[in-house]
């Protein structure tokens, strides 16, 4: 049913194409297709940017939003995109480094000092940055913020310092994530979004990382009720669109839509910041939810265990030295 369902977007997304290239304004139908639900407040900032497009052009631009992974997975967002099955979706730099390798350069661990620093370290050169990566990906971003810090989850204990990762079988999000996990001495179970709860609960999994946001927004605080506030790393997060079907729209569109990117991104930032600092500890109380955060010394000695993964990802992506130059030139 997907792969009919995508086949008959692409076509969609053509006949889209086709309709935004006259030098006059078209209507146009977009479709959005993310996988955040209801109960996942980081959604509402897609939904706003659907909304905020179609007051803008007047109703010129409308968008079709289908939220929480109804339409395509979130492993399947990238090529959904890059390929037209649908007009616009969210990319994960985490989901992507098999598609983009030097995305992995943006979620090395223990980066950014604060939410600030990462402000920015985008601002600064970052955001543009990444968005090449994209566009030769046929892709074009339309925002530019984070994902929100991983934290570490487990059904039964805390994972504070190096020898508790050990032997633990944690869902990561791929790429670095990953190479952090196995180099804390985890086991890495790889997973789309949408099985997650089912391998909590069947013991596939004993953990996870992801971002709080996503720990009770998902319910996966039911299966996994100690949150280690760790921060391993702040992963990327974008809206995309596919490349022609935004070749295809008029400048006067393009600018609409760019400014509901626009606002949309500072309406992440705002909502990725809050969700950290106050709303999940106020939710994981509410909760049952056990925390806990590392001493310096338990930081610094998670910090020294994972050094490895600098040197192995430096070796494969020369850019993460440009990264790390924004990164040191913006702190």
């Amino acid at each position: 049913m997907t792969r009919l369902f995508l086949t008959m977007t692409a076509s969609a997304s053509a006949i889209v194409l086709l309709l935004a290239s006259s030098a006059t304004a078209q209507s146009v139908t977009l479709t959005l297709a993310h996988q955040y639900p209801s109960t996942q407040v980081i959604g509402d900032a897609y939904n706003y940017w659907a909304e905020r497009v179609e007051e803008l052009s007047g109703g010129d631009i409308a968008v079709r939003v289908f939220p929480g992974s109804t339409l395509i997975a979130s492993d399947e967002a990238f090529s959904a995109v890059s390929t037209g099955s649908v007009s616009a979706s969210n990319m994960i730099g985490g989901f992507q480094v098999g598609d983009i390798p030097q995305v992995a350069a943006v979620g090395m661990p223990f980066m950014f000092d604060d939410y600030a620093h990462y402000r920015r370290v985008a601002d600064a050169g970052l955001a543009d940055m990444v968005g090449g990566w994209y566009e030769e990906e046929n892709i074009k971003l339309l925002g530019f913020f984070p994902k929100g810090n991983d934290q570490v989850f487990h059904k039964s204990k805390f994972l504070l310092e190096p020898a508790d990762f050990g032997g633990a079988q944690l869902r990561g999000v791929g790429g670095v994530s990953d190479a952090v996990l196995e180099a804390l001495g985890a086991n890495v179970v790889r997973l789309p979004t949408t099985d997650v709860t089912a391998a909590l609960q069947r013991g596939v999994a004993d953990g996870l990382v992801t971002s709080c946001s996503a720990h009770i927004g998902r319910s996966w605080y039911e299966q996994t009720p100690y949150a280690s506030v760790v921060a391993i790393k702040n992963d990327f997060e974008a809206l995309g669109m596919n490349l022609g079907v935004w070749n295809g729209l008029t400048e006067e569109q393009k600018a609409l839509v760019m400014q509901a990117g626009d606002e949309m991104e500072d309406m992440q930032w705002k909502l990725v910041e809050r969700q950290e600092a106050v709303d999940c500890v106020e939710q994981w109380k509410e909760l049952g939810v056990n925390v806990a955060s590392p001493s310096p010394e338990q930081r610094q000695a998670l910090q020294e265990k994972v050094q490895p993964v600098y040197d192995l990802y430096r070796a494969e992506l020369p850019v993460i030295d440009d990264v790390l130059k924004l990164v040191e030139d913006n702190r």
